[in-house]
């Protein structure tokens, strides 16, 4: 897409969104398939098993997702002031003045190495290349590589048009520009650090943790000393019949999956600063979620 002075590209996302879609699904089944089994084992050897299974699908969901959802959002903005390129949490802004040169990565004459577990649909990362410094990737396929030289570095980008992208950087010189962008970079590990750094955010995060191993603890406990156990009341204020003790590890896997998507949610829009309440809205109402799951299973322990 382009305009008067504005051109936007995007990179490949055709065979990323396929492999990244096919191993969040397997991560799904995975995860789901191994709580569904997890929740009907006594605490030992299996029960330990079928949790690190349920804990590695969870992972798997949330990376997987992580990396489908920036490459369908990547970005290689022009404009007549600079660069703003953006992947996931990464962004980088240049103004035009910082580059010294665009060239595409089949006239370099040698590979240039990749980093590591870089697959299609998600080449990023950075490697030291003797011939360039230090290569940052911000990719989705090999084939279309561009390299941008900045003073710092250099950036290794895909667009699905790298001539046309080319075209549009020379235009955009040619128009000279009006007022620079302010250089700009953020980094996944910077936000996380900044994150950290915010005394509530560190104890609303801390908190929820420290409620969520304590709920799995407790209930690891009661399904080891109970073969059964009551979980409510009939409307006449009798308890309901028993059923296995195993059934109150659905307490810790409602826990995880409340508190984990609320703490996903919150870290989107801590992002930006008039967010920041949201955030601790969400995680505060997590927090409230694993106090009312805690209560519950010390009632079903006392019945």
């Amino acid at each position: 897409m382009n305009g008067s002075d504005l051109w936007i590209f995007h990179p490949p996302r055709q065979r990323g969104t396929w492999i990244h879609g096919l191993l969040w699904l397997i991560s799904l089944v995975l995860g789901g398939w191994a709580l569904s089994q997890w929740a009907e084992q006594r605490p030992g050897l299996p029960w330990l098993v079928w949790l690190i299974l349920a804990v590695m699908g969870g992972l798997g969901i949330l990376w997987f997702g992580y990396r489908l959802v920036a490459l369908w959002r990547a970005t290689y903005q022009i404009e007549r002031d600079g660069l703003r390129l953006r992947w996931g949490l990464r962004i980088e802004h240049l103004p035009l003045a910082e580059v010294e040169w665009i060239r595409p990565g089949g006239e370099l004459g040698f590979a240039l190495p990749l980093p590591a577990f870089a697959w299609p649909g998600a080449i990023l990362g950075s490697r030291n290349v003797p011939e360039l410094g230090e290569v940052e990737f911000m990719a989705s396929e090999t084939d279309a590589l561009l390299l941008i030289a900045t003073p710092q570095r250099v950036l290794a980008i895909s667009p699905a048009d790298p001539r046309a992208f080319m075209r549009a950087f020379r235009q955009a010189l040619e128009m000279g520009s009006l007022s620079p962008i302010t250089p700009y970079s953020a980094r996944p590990a910077a936000f996380l650090s900044h994150l950290w750094q915010d005394m509530r955010a560190r104890l609303l995060i801390a908190t929820g943790s420290f409620l969520l191993m304590g709920l799995l603890s407790l209930v690891s406990l009661l399904a080891a000393s109970y073969p059964t156990i009551t979980l409510g009341y009939t409307p006449q204020g009798q308890p309901l019949p028993p059923v296995p003790s195993q059934r109150l590890m659905l307490l810790p896997i409602l826990g995880t999956f409340t508190y984990g998507s609320g703490f996903a949610l919150g870290l989107y829009f801590y992002r930006q600063e008039e967010g920041q309440a949201k955030a601790y809205l969400l995680w505060g109402g997590g927090i409230v979620t694993l106090i009312l799951l805690l209560i519950a299973c010390l009632l079903a322990g006392r019945s």
